[in-house]
């Protein structure tokens, strides 16, 4: 099987140019369809194919270790350089996510596709013993034009060619060699992880960056990069698995209960502080009705009130998590105050963003806690996450 590689691979690689040109060329009428329905049947026959003819290889990956740790490091600093830069710069709706319908179509049309590249890529480079590196240039060139969408763009529109060329080429070009490169030493999972991290990201998350398309381009281009000097460095810096395996032996076994412990109490800690276990706990603003206070997205830090405390603790001007009729839970600002006609005490609450104070008064013991601070942008990966959730659900 594996003396045919080649051969696979040049039939593959036929079959991809084919299927990306067809879509790069068809009439904008029937791109829905193609997108939706022929391109991911291609890839996923496509896919199938080679796992049949090649087999699946339970045997463990030498370099899996480095390889997972290294994909899950530069996920991790991909995420940091997004945050930082919607700290820094701000953020803007993402025109190509802009509900959840559309994440989940982008999923389907986009990731579907990612996972089956990945999937060949991988394979047929694992499988190769011969022409090795004749088929790591050929995948890594041809998986890279099957990401290049806006292609279309210079077919159809007048669109700048300097612009498509560093958002669709350049950049679909440099994650088809960092993915090829990883490929060759590393592991299925540290693949899929890095390649669709790097090329799904724009068709998933709520909010962008105020950076200009091309600007953003070239930093997911340089965090890659990064991603492949740290992977060379560290499978450079060992000259055999044997004793990447004693010094990972000799870690593990001078406390391994110790970390274990440690790892269980941080995952618990974190548990239960975003199950409101803690005197402070955590709430997501998933409206705009708190707009110029707490923004869409906000994690708002809520002092937690004791049941029969709220009479002494809230004041008039305080922001309030409660929960109202039908169990829904809301953070706004109390404005007013007025008693029942048993004497007790309610308040009356509005969002910051709206000049309509809420319908309902609310109860005393219907108020879970104050605000007292907020870190923006840090709740959109609960908005994303329960976006999917209910979108499938």
């Amino acid at each position: 099987m594996k003396s045919n590689s080649l051969i696979l691979t040049i039939i593959s690689c036929v079959t991809l140019i084919v299927v990306q040109t067809a879509f790069a060329i068809i009439p904008i009428s029937a791109v829905r369809l193609y997108i939706m329905a022929l391109r991911p049947l291609a890839y996923s026959l496509l896919t199938m194919a080679v796992l049949v003819y090649i087999g699946f290889d339970s045997r463990p990956v030498r370099r899996a270790y480095d390889a997972n740790r290294v994909a899950i490091l530069s996920v991790v600093l991909y995420g940091l350089v997004f945050l930082t830069a919607v700290f820094l710069f701000g953020a803007s709706v993402n025109a190509m996510a802009p509900s959840p319908s559309v994440i989940t179509r982008n999923l389907w049309e986009r990731g579907s596709i990612v996972v089956f590249s990945e999937l060949i890529r991988y394979k047929l480079i694992k499988s190769s013993n011969q022409a090795r590196t004749g088929i790591v240039i050929a995948l890594t060139i041809v998986l890279a034009y099957g990401h290049m969408n806006a292609l279309r763009l210079l077919v159809y529109t007048d669109a700048a060619a300097s612009t498509v060329f560093f958002e669709t080429i350049f950049t679909s070009l440099i994650i088809s060699i960092v993915a090829s490169y990883i490929a060759v030493n590393g592991s299925l999972l540290s693949v899929i992880l890095v390649s669709f991290v790097y090329s799904m990201t724009l068709y998933l998350v709520p909010i962008v960056p105020n950076l200009r398309p091309l600007v953003w381009a070239l930093i997911t281009s340089s965090l890659l990069l990064i991603t492949a000097i740290i992977y060379n460095f560290i499978i450079n810096e060992k000259s055999r698995e044997t004793k990447t395996q004693a010094k990972r032996a000799v870690k593990y076994a001078k406390k391994p209960i110790l970390g274990y412990l440690l790892s269980i109490v941080l995952i618990s800690v974190l548990v239960a502080f975003f199950n409101r276990a803690f005197p402070l706990y955590p709430v997501v603003i998933l409206t705009s009705s708190m707009s110029g206070t707490f923004e869409r997205g906000s994690l708002v830090f809520n002092e937690k009130v004791p049941s029969g405390e709220a009479f002494s603790n809230v004041s008039e001007g305080d922001v309030i998590h409660f929960i109202c009729r039908g169990r829904v839970e809301y953070v706004h600002r109390v404005v007013s105050f007025k008693n029942d006609s048993s004497g007790e005490r309610q308040y009356i609450t509005r969002g910051d963003a709206s000049e309509l104070t809420d319908p309902f008064p609310v109860q005393q013991d219907s108020v879970l806690g104050i605000a007292r601070a907020s870190l923006p942008f840090f709740g959109y990966p609960y908005i994303f996450f329960h976006a999917i959730f209910r979108a499938i659900t």
